[in-house]
């Protein structure tokens, strides 16, 4: 199983929120299963979330596409601040 973590940050928490409920679909379809959406409590304009998915390469090739960059900028992400890193389950 690998997973994926993403950090960042936004103008605005409920108009984030919503762009990221948009992309469902499209993560769905991805077989990105969200494990954990969170707001991080020392920067509250700041999400980390976590996805578990089977298909890395599947995946890596989403990252970024138009639509996700299209929702960034929707949601009012800020640009350069987001983090993406894959990881890989271990024993």
């Amino acid at each position: 199983m690998a997973y994926l973590l993403i950090r960042q940050k936004f103008a605005d928490y409920s108009r984030w929120r919503e762009a990221f409920e948009s992309l469902a679909e499209q993560r769905k379809g991805l077989g990105l299963e969200t494990v954990l959406v969170t707001r991080n409590t020392a920067d509250p304009d700041e999400a980390v979330i976590l996805f578990r998915f089977e298909d890395v390469e599947q995946v890596r090739r989403h990252f970024p596409s138009p639509q996700l960059e299209a929702a960034w900028r929707q949601g009012g992400v800020i640009e350069g601040t987001n983090q993406v890193t894959f990881l890989d389950e271990v024993d």
